[in-house]
This record gives structure tokens, C-alpha cells and sequence, in this order.
């Protein structure tokens, strides 16, 4: 993937991720020294390699873009077991990393940011005022017991509904696993 690595890779995630905060990925292309349309590039060459024939598929699509991933484990799934891949991703995020699940054949089954092993998870408040890319879904779950994960039917996107007072629910979603939107 002559051309397309870590830092490319972080542009293509800013793609889904504007359309709830388009203010932060901005200031996430100024970090990283891109500009609007390197970024849209990154995502249609993501959206492309993803469809070609030619590509390598599931796990090593990330192999060739990512390289070797950083760290592996054994999580267990069901009755099967998985593997989740994590890879650094310096620049946006240094405290995470991105992590796929990876079934029989190098099958990827899920694609997000995770927390790192050696990275604290942030003090979190109240659902309702939790930050934009604050956290990710693991930290919420960990953080809420009764939050229970819901799939919005939309391919990078993942919601999570948290219980609060008076039984009401708040919404909190999720892009490629980083908190976006907190909606009561």
C-alpha cells in the first residue's frame, strides 16, 4: 500500500468522525499537517482498497498498511475465541490504539480505537457531560454497568444507551469506537 501508512490511516477515520464533529477534526488535520482534501484522499483510497480485488483482505489489509500489529491477545468469544490486533497510532491519539478483531482464516469481524493496556482510563462524570472523544466504548461500559451497547446500523458507527436518573436513557455514539455525540 506504497503510499498509504499510520498517518493516512488516522485521516481516513477523521472522514465519519466529521460529520458529528467537524470542529475537532479540523484542528486533528492541523495536527497532524493535513489538509481538507489529503484527508478526503486518505478515505476514498481506505473506501477503495477496501473494494478492489487486487488488495489483500481482512488482516492483512491492515498488515500492509499498519505493519506488523504491535500487540496480540486472545479474547474470548462465544464458545470461539478471537484475536484482537492492536496497533499505535502516534499523532491523534498516543493513549490508543487501534484494534481489530480477527477470526479464523484473518477474518476482521471489528475494527475500532481501543485504550492501551498501560494507558489510565479518564475520570468520567455524568453520562450527560461526557466530552466529545473523551473516551471509548470499553471505558464507558467499564464505567456505567448498566450501559448496554446498540448497533446504528451504520458501518463505523457504534452506540451505547446509559441509564440515568428517572429512568431515562442517554445515548452516547460512537465512531470507529471514540465518543462523538452524547444525546439525552
Amino acid at each position: 500500500m506504497k503510499g498509504f501508512a499510520r498517518r493516512e490511516f488516522q485521516l481516513m477515520l477523521l472522514r465519519r468522525m466529521s460529520d458529528f464533529q467537524p470542529d475537532l477534526v479540523e484542528a486533528a488535520c492541523t495536527e497532524l499537517s493535513a489538509t481538507h482534501a489529503q484527508y478526503m484522499e486518505a478515505h476514498n483510497r481506505w473506501q477503495t482498497m477496501l473494494r478492489s480485488k487486487s488488495t489483500p483482505k481482512g488482516l492483512l489489509l491492515y498488515e500492509a498498511v499498519l505493519g506488523p500489529a504491535d500487540e496480540r491477545r486472545q479474547v474470548p468469544y462465544g464458545d470461539a475465541a478471537l484475536t484482537a490486533h492492536r496497533w499505535r497510532l502516534a499523532g491523534l491519539w498516543p493513549e490508543l490504539r487501534w484494534e481489530a478483531l480477527v477470526g479464523t482464516e484473518d477474518f476482521v469481524l471489528h475494527g475500532w480505537l481501543a485504550r492501551a493496556p498501560d494507558s489510565a482510563v479518564p475520570e468520567l462524570g455524568p453520562a450527560q457531560g461526557l466530552a466529545p472523544w473523551s473516551c471509548v466504548v470499553d471505558d464507558v461500559l467499564a464505567r456505567f454497568p448498566g450501559a448496554r451497547q446498540r448497533d446504528p446500523q451504520a458501518p463505523a458507527r457504534w452506540g451505547v444507551d446509559v441509564p440515568v436518573d428517572g429512568g431515562r436513557v442517554c445515548r452516547l455514539m460512537f465512531v470507529h469506537g471514540l465518543l462523538q455525540q452524547v444525546a439525552p
